[in-house]
């Protein structure tokens, strides 16, 4: 609309480059004026809040060390049993007697899908007693000289965890037995004719079975949440992805699955229940600080995480890309032809985004065309479906030359004015992913893959085009025993292109 020429008719040819009669200080009066008519606060600023976003689910592998377990169990169940002076009567025979003393070795543990195990080996020596009709006492034994006959005793508790973070256990007797069934095993005193074997398994089962209840109350007093809100407190800290730019996990509650463990390690499988966000802001934003939340019952989901990512296409990108599609390119329009040496994409009011067309040929200057930015999911484009020509600007054109009006150029027009917006995706998901596979201080760890990235919304600001879209895909916690970042810092790392969700910038 600067300058419009076209050739004219002098007689019956057209007269090459006629101007319209429209001096520079008269086009840029009415160039005032148009954009005059439209007030500042018809032009969007930025997109509006996104909504609020459905909770995602971040699954986790806690690893317990169960050594304390041992520990406890170590300390209730006795090392001795029995006592050479606590004589007991064989059956119902007044004359036969018998005594035995053990002593337990220490306690190894192993775990075995959500059951610990724990293993001793007791030592025991046993005496006989005859009395005969006549004559003295007689007594026999085992164990008193060389090796002594053993037993294995195994205990076992499935252990999980309350949802007040205290751990839990069943305790119970799953064995007491000859430890072999070698000879040295056994004690059969052949003075009375008696395997004394089982009354030691007996009397030892029934004495560490008195103990499962103390067992069960010492386990219920370890107190895993300071264990636990370490690494909460952790993942609650922002995560700095770029300059200004920082990742919020936004953890609120944590669910568990079966506890289940191998060797020396109880893991605990939880899943993180968050909205995770992504946000700018020079300084490290302020998070509030939320204690760990009761522990849920319910089993860890793989519905993984979504985040909402944001991307801003530039003006100047969007020329470009339309000025690829329909630069130079030759348009016959009516009999009559022109070529488009440039199209400049630009903000509209009202959400709107325009295309000036600058043109030669039959006629030359610019023409505006305006419409409603759209996204093209399939095509993942930007579009404009209902582009058409803007009266308000560009009506003494048109009407000077009303074959410039035309309904195949219009077309043209909003066929080629499409912009693609997987190169600004495309840097989002790569800074989140960068955000969401990395160490977190000396505990949690975190890795993720994103499975894709959906169009959902589109912008048009003064700033540019924000495309906002959904990223999905799996993300796992995993916990190691470690030192807790110090209160208040925050967690770094992660350079790149500036990239943002939920209200951040990408470009």
């Amino acid at each position: 609309m600067l300058q419009q020429h076209s050739r004219t008719r002098r007689r019956t040819g057209w007269a090459p480059h006629l101007a319209l009669g429209i001096g520079a200080s008269a086009a840029l009066a009415l160039l005032v004026a148009c954009q005059s008519q439209a007030a500042p606060a018809d032009f969007f600023e930025g997109a509006p809040p996104p909504p609020p976003s459905a909770e995602s689910r971040l699954s986790a592998s806690v690893d317990y060390d169960y050594s304390s377990v041992l520990q406890l169990v170590e300390r209730v169940v006795p090392r001795k049993f029995g006592a050479r002076d606590s004589v007991h009567m064989v059956g119902l025979d007044p004359r036969k007697h018998y005594s035995f003393e053990a002593e337990r070795g220490p306690f190894t543990a192993f775990a075995d899908g959500g059951v610990l195990h724990l293993r001793a080996t007791l030592a025991y020596g046993a005496k006989a007693y005859y009395k005969p009709f006549l004559g003295p006492t007689l007594n026999a034994g085992c164990g008193r000289h060389g090796e002594q006959p053993r037993l294995v005793v195994e205990l076992a508790t499935p252990l999980t965890v309350t949802s007040d973070w205290h751990l839990k256990s069943r305790a119970r007797v799953v064995l007491v037995e000859p430890a072999s069934s070698e000879l040295r095993d056994q004690c059969n005193v052949s003075l009375v004719h008696y395997d004394v074997t089982p009354r030691v398994i007996a009397a030892a089962k029934a004495a560490i079975s008195k103990k499962l209840p103390d067992i069960d109350r010492k386990v219920a007093s370890i107190d895993l949440r300071d264990r636990f809100a370490g690494w909460w407190g952790t993942l609650a800290r922002p995560i700095r992805l770029s300059d200004g730019v920082w990742l919020l996990i936004g953890p609120e509650r944590v669910g568990m699955g079966r506890v289940s463990g191998s060797g020396h390690v109880i893991t605990v499988p939880v899943n993180v229940g968050a909205h995770p966000r992504i946000v700018t802001t020079a300084q490290a934003p302020a998070v509030e600080a939320t204690t760990l939340p009761d522990l849920d019952r319910a089993a860890p989901s793989d519905d993984g995480f979504h985040v909402l990512v944001e991307g801003v296409v530039d003006y100047g990108t969007a020329s470009r890309a339309v000025s690829l599609a329909l630069g130079h390119r030759t348009l016959a329009v009516g009999g009559r032809t022109i070529t488009v040496e440039s199209v400049t994409v630009s903000v509209a009011p009202r959400g709107r985004m325009a295309l000036t067309v600058a043109f030669t040929g039959d006629a030359h200057g610019t023409l505006r065309f305006v419409g409603t930015p759209a996204l093209d999911r399939e095509r993942r484009e930007i579009t404009v479906p209902d582009l058409d020509y803007d009266l308000n600007t560009d009506n003494q054109l048109i009407n000077a030359y009303a074959w410039l009006r035309s309904d195949a150029l219009r077309s043209t027009f909003r066929e080629k004015a499409r912009v693609p917006v997987d190169p600004t995706i495309e840097r989002g998901k790569a800074l989140l992913l960068k955000g969401l596979n990395r160490q977190i201080g000396s505990a949690v760890s975190l890795a993720a893959t994103v499975d894709s990235v959906a169009l959902r919304a589109l912008y048009a600001t003064r700033a540019g085009l924000i495309v906002r879209a959904e990223a999905r895909g799996q993300a796992a916690l995993s916990v190691r025993p470690g030192a807790p970042h110090p209160a208040g810092s925050t967690v770094a790392g992660g350079a790149g292109a500036r990239a943002v969700a939920a209200g951040a910038q990408l470009r």
